[in-house]
């Protein structure tokens, strides 16, 4: 099929996912701003549960949600450019298969938009995208995150495209891209080994060598 534009995740798709010891320290530092230890199971519970868990977890430690995740996205976006920079979070070596598709390309992922800046910013893929959203560091910026489609739409009217493939390596992706009425193509990296769907996606890849045959 022939799409107007193709839409890449970040996070298992470009660049290896964050470690979890990473995105634990970001919270860790986000509360020690407002003089909190929290136990690893709040802080994995800011990590992996949605809205009404984080409300309910800053309620017990008398922490403002909204100043609360502002701080945690500032972090979490400082941690992971020191991965970056020190190789621990590196770029997947299928990406420049990227160079091979002529259609128009975005980036569009749950990950903070500074970390996605500074992630286009360290490779020298700026000029590679046309368009590239993180969720804003708000927590309506998180409300609106994948598998809602609202970034993927937004991308999709920026490039002015009626059609597009989205790209990811989650279910989240594959509903998002089913949200927004597009196609999906779901990259089973290795960490992804064993990963079951919730959804079909258009098409299953190995690499995204597989993609520029697809597109």
């Amino acid at each position: 099929m022939c799409y107007d534009a193709v839409i890449f995740d970040n996070d298992g798709v470009l660049t290896e996912p964050t470690l979890l010891e990473v995105e634990r320290e970001a919270v860790r530092r986000a509360f020690a701003e407002f003089g909190v230890d929290p136990t690893t199971e709040a802080i994995d519970g800011v990590i992996h549960g949605g809205l009404t868990h984080l409300r309910r977890i800053c309620a017990v430690h008398d922490v403002p949600v909204d100043e609360f995740w502002s701080s945690h996205e500032t972090h979490a976006a400082t941690t992971q450019l020191e991965c970056l920079e020190n190789g621990t979070k590196p770029l997947y070596d299928d990406v420049h298969e990227l160079d091979d598709i002529e259609h128009p390309l975005a980036v569009v992922s749950n990950n903070q938009h500074a970390t996605i800046k500074h992630i286009l910013d360290v490779f020298d893929l700026g000029d590679r995208f046309e368009v590239a959203y993180g969720r804003e560091p708000t927590v309506e910026g998180a409300r609106v995150k994948k598998p809602n489609p609202h970034y993927i739409e937004r991308a999709m009217d920026r490039l002015g495209v009626e059609s597009a493939l989205y790209v990811g390596d989650s279910n989240v992706d594959v509903v998002a891209a089913n949200r927004a009425g597009i196609d999906s193509a779901f990259v089973r990296r290795p960490h992804r080994e064993g990963y079951k769907l919730a959804a079909d996606p258009t098409y299953e890849l190995d690499s995204l060598a597989e993609l520029p045959a697809v597109c």
